[in-house]
């Protein structure tokens, strides 16, 4: 085999070349190793590397595969109205640019019981129940509510996606500093009395407004919440609510009531993510465009809240079709190291699992391909962690289409039931620790 001929035709670096001696029972009776590294440049001539052989010889080959193409792509369509949970504040770092996240919630009542025509309200508070923080929790913050002026409407396929917006009250309710305390399972804000009494005492009697959503959504839409400062992104739960605390006066007091209209049985909520995508790798990037590594000062990245996922190409894998006559694909693994310092287990949590598809020119997936784990993590040193992610089955898809296919590998974030700010940021570190695709071939014979 004229490994000067392979370096020049498949634009393939020899990684290793290991030569097993066989017994005829094709049993293993010992291993004979030898090394052979070396870069592949043109015109470089690539020195052939001795043979050992003793009988009846298997000549594996492991060679590093770098002809990719690698393009990050972001999308501007996530539907945010399916979460189980939404998420309020603001972000922003030198890896994603800035986000803000506004929360549009509607209420509904638990509880159809007729209010007494003498009761009276006492207080009327929001209650915002935790379900994650996401970056630095320490500085405080202040929360704005405004009353929502619009239905929430969905498309016909029943999502509201987190570039939408509708109409609210500019001029808030409330303006509340507000500090995240992690002994506490949530934040409360007491609104304003007259807002909250004008829906109380239509809320009392045969008529009440708190009978059906319907009744409710015709004087009161829903809320609006804010927080303009860099504060920590906080998740909240359905089970959030408005509280009318109230008391019936008599002879015999009755005691104090409380009257829930929770997110949950509300007829619906979403979070609007207004996201500045510049930093220090992407200026000015475009949505629903392939981005290459080379225009995102070569980092390419994976991220549920900017809607990036990763496109990889192999635009000479039919090169490869030439050793189909004496070799096979035997295995190959793609590596994907993580750029150093951007991650850690605080605040930048890199995303431990990816899902794998192929997808068409036009990123429309075709197949599925699975998932794949992070393979190794060192966060102290940050020199080693990576993803090794098994591609055989994409290799030997692309040699089964002609030149002219142009389909790809897909690399994304899974979904998840409430918006993730895990995500990977990847790059080669140095020349060890690259990315590349090491293709094990054995021979036919």
């Amino acid at each position: 085999m004229d490994f000067t001929l392979i370096c020049q035709q498949y634009k393939l670096i020899v990684y290793s070349s290991v030569l097993f001696h066989m017994q005829k029972k094709d049993q293993l009776l010992f291993l004979i190793p030898f090394i052979f590294l070396t870069a592949c440049f043109e015109n470089e001539k690539l020195t052939k590397p001795q043979m050992v052989t003793d009988g009846e010889d298997l000549d594996l080959q492991i060679i590093e595969y770098t002809d990719i193409d690698l393009f990050t792509y972001f999308n501007d369509s996530l539907a945010t109205n399916n979460f189980n949970s939404f998420t309020l504040g603001h972000h922003e770092d030198n890896f994603r640019g800035s986000i803000y996240a506004i929360p549009y919630i509607q209420f509904g009542s638990t509880n159809r019981s007729e209010i007494n025509e003498d009761a009276k309200l006492d207080s009327v508070v929001l209650v915002l129940f935790y379900e994650k923080f996401h970056y630095d929790t320490l500085p405080g913050f202040d929360i704005e509510v405004h009353e929502l002026l619009e239905t929430l409407e969905t498309d016909d396929d029943g999502n509201i996606y987190s570039y939408q917006d509708f109409q609210f009250d500019t001029s808030p309710l409330i303006k509340q500093a507000s500090r995240i305390v992690p002994s506490k399972d949530s934040i409360s804000i007491t609104l304003p009395y007259d807002f909250g009494n004008r829906l109380f005492e239509m809320g009392k009697g045969n008529n009440s407004i708190f009978e059906s959503n319907n009744d409710l959504e015709e004087v009161f839409k829903g809320l609006v919440l804010n927080t303009n400062d860099n504060s920590a992104l906080m998740s909240f739960t359905a089970a959030s609510y408005i509280g009318f605390h109230y008391r019936i006066p008599s002879d015999l007091d009755e005691g104090k009531a409380l009257l829930k209209l929770t997110v949950e049985n509300g007829s619906g909520k979403f979070t609007h993510l207004d996201i500045n995508r510049n930093s220090q790798y992407f200026q000015s990037p475009q949505a629903y465009e392939n981005i290459p590594i080379q225009q995102s000062n070569g980092v390419i990245m994976a991220d549920q809240i900017l809607g990036a996922s990763i496109r990889l190409g192999l635009p000479e894998v039919l090169e490869l079709k030439e050793r189909a006559n004496d070799f096979i694909i035997a295995s190959a693994s793609l590596r994907l190291p993580l750029k150093p310092n951007t991650y850690d287990r605080y605040f930048n949590i890199p995303v431990t699992t990816v899902n794998l598809s192929i997808v068409d020119k036009k990123n429309l997936i075709t197949q599925n391909l699975g998932s794949a784990s992070l393979s190794s993590w060192d966060e102290q040193f940050q020199e080693k962690t990576y993803y090794e992610i098994p591609i055989k089955d994409f290799i030997d898809y692309k040699l089964s289409k002609g030149v002219n296919n142009q389909d790809a590998l897909w690399i994304s974030v899974p979904k998840s039931t409430s918006i993730e700010t895990s995500g990977l940021i990847l790059s080669e570190i140095s020349k060890e620790q690259k990315i590349k695709i090491d293709i094990t071939f054995i021979p036919l014979n």
